[in-house]
C-alpha cells in the first residue's frame, strides 16, 4: 500500500527538518518539540490547524518507509546517515473484537511488568518488530502498557539479538533477569581483574555451570 499525498508531504516536511538545507549528514539533534513546529508552520502556511499524528508520521517514515537511519535518542531525532531500510509490511490495525480477545488472553495485564487495566492504559505491541520481520499474524500481538511498550520500543531500535529468546518480545518465557546488587559487584570486580566485560564473564560462569551439570 502507498502512502497518501498528504502523508507524503508530511513525510518530506520532516526530513527537511531533520536535514536542513546546507547541513551535512549526520543532522541536527531535533526535539519533539521542534519537528511539530515544523509541521505545525508548513500547516500554518497552507491555512490548516496544528497536526495531531506528527508522530505518528514519523513512526512510518522509520518504519513503512525504511528511514530507519532516523535514530531516536530519549524525547529527541537526528538523521544520522542515508542509507535506508527495507520498507516493512503496513501497520496492521487489531480489530475491536481480536483486541479484546488479545487482552483477555493476557488477564487484561501488561504482557512484561503485569500492571493491569485500568491503572494502565493497554496497547497491543507486535512480539517480533515488523523491522525483524515480524508479522501481523494473531500469534505475534501482545498488550503492553504505554511506559513498556516505549522502553520495548527503543530497546528494540537497531537491535540485532535473537528476537526469540527475548525478555521484551516473549516475557511469558524469557523473564528479565535480575542480578541482585551483591553479584554485580562481585562480577565487576572480578571482570576488572580478568579484564574481560562484565557480560563475557557472566556468560562463562553460566556456560561452565550447565556444562559440568550436563543441562
Amino acid at each position: 500500500m502507498q502512502p497518501s499525498l498528504a502523508n507524503k508531504t508530511y513525510y518530506s516536511v520532516i526530513l527537511e527538518a531533520l536535514w536542513p538545507e546546507g547541513h551535512g549528514i549526520p543532522g541536527p539533534v531535533l526535539t519533539e518539540t521542534a519537528i511539530r513546529a515544523a509541521v505545525d508552520a508548513w500547516r500554518a502556511d497552507n491555512d490548516r490547524p496544528p497536526y495531531k499524528d506528527v508522530f505518528r508520521r514519523l513512526r512510518e517514515l522509520q518504519g513503512e518507509e525504511g528511514f530507519t537511519c532516523v535514530i531516536k535518542e530519549g524525547s529527541r531525532y537526528q538523521l544520522q546517515s542515508l542509507d535506508l531500510g527495507p520498507k516493512r509490511e503496513p501497520r496492521a490495525k487489531l480489530s475491536k473484537a481480536d483486541w479484546q480477545a488479545l487482552k483477555e488472553r493476557y488477564g487484561h495485564k501488561c504482557a512484561n511488568c503485569g500492571a493491569q487495566e485500568p491503572e494502565v492504559r493497554l496497547s497491543p505491541d507486535h512480539k517480533r518488530p515488523r523491522t525483524r520481520g515480524g508479522t501481523n499474524d494473531e500469534g505475534n500481538w501482545q498488550p503492553l502498557c504505554e511506559q513498556c511498550n516505549n522502553i520495548k520500543s527503543n530497546t528494540c531500535r537497531g537491535c540485532t539479538l535473537n528476537c526469540y529468546v527475548c525478555s521484551w518480545a516473549f516475557p511469558e518465557d524469557y523473564k528479565q533477569i535480575v542480578i541482585d546488587d551483591d553479584n554485580k559487584a562481585l562480577i565487576k570486580r572480578a571482570a576488572d581483574g580478568l579484564r574481560k566485560s562484565q557480560g563475557t564473564l557472566a556468560n562463562e560462569i553460566l556456560r561452565d555451570y550447565f556444562n559440568r551439570r550436563k543441562i
